[in-house]
């Protein structure tokens, strides 16, 4: 493994930076230029992964943080052998499958979340999917924006963090870099969700973010039977053309 290749990994843990001191880039755990440094690459090493598009630099030259390409590359890297690329994506994994004869087989492919596997386990009357394609993927999306919203977000003050970079010993800004990123996922899946009329803003919300049944959400709001399903195909068909 390349020097490059081990820094991506450690800038793929939570807040590392990497950031420039004593004529080299060091990779600092915990965003804290004050401890001691992860692992050293050159300017030259630097450029490649920033050129590569791994890294991004950070506001007022407080040193390069992992971007989702990064994240990207350090998933092929930690992938089965033929899978580099599929994993990327998201997590690979192995799971039985009945071939055409009936025989147990071992297929690879996504793991989808609870959520999605319900949502796509929904059937009409002829037993044929209920949700398209696209609006599937409105539903993963959704779900991914509100979970990026919802990281880091704890009760009160964070002790642990180290100090603002404005401080005379402040460590670099990958948190503020981190709070963006939170920000902007949370304002899409907010604007996404403010597109929708109150009703079919309820059991989207209900349903994808909250993990709430239909029959549930349908008592709650005193609907008819199966008004839930319909209303969640509308919700999701109007967010796949926003999202």
């Amino acid at each position: 493994m390349t020097p490059c290749e081990r820094a991506l990994l450690r800038l793929a843990l939570p807040r590392a930076v990497l950031a420039e001191r004593d004529g080299g880039f060091n990779v600092f755990p915990n965003g804290d230029k004050r401890r001691r440094a992860g692992l050293r690459l050159s300017l030259a090493q630097k450029n490649a992964l920033e050129s590569a598009g791994a890294i991004a630099a950070l506001p007022a030259q407080c040193g390069y943080v992992i971007t989702e390409a990064g994240r990207a590359q350090v998933r092929r890297m930690l992938s089965a052998p033929g899978e580099a690329y599929a994993a990327q994506h998201g997590p690979v994994v192995g799971r039985n499958v009945v071939d055409r004869e009936g025989g147990l087989q071992t297929a690879r492919g996504y793991e989808p979340s609870r959520v999605l596997r319900r949502l796509a386990a929904l059937r009409d009357a002829d037993g044929k999917p209920w949700l398209e394609h696209s609006e599937l993927l409105a539903a993963s999306r959704l779900r991914s924006h509100w979970e990026a919203s919802q990281t880091g977000m704890v009760r009160g003050s964070d002790w642990t963090a180290p100090p603002n970079a404005k401080g005379a010993r402040g460590a670099s800004s990958a948190q503020e870099a981190a709070l963006a990123a939170r920000c902007d996922a949370q304002r899409i899946f907010a604007d996404a969700l403010a597109r929708l009329a109150a009703p079919l803003r309820r059991v989207v919300e209900g349903v994808c973010l909250k993990e709430e049944g239909l029959e549930e959400i349908e008592r709650s709001q005193a609907w008819p039977a199966r008004s839930g399903k319909l209303a969640l195909k509308l919700g999701l068909a109007q967010l796949a053309t926003v999202l």
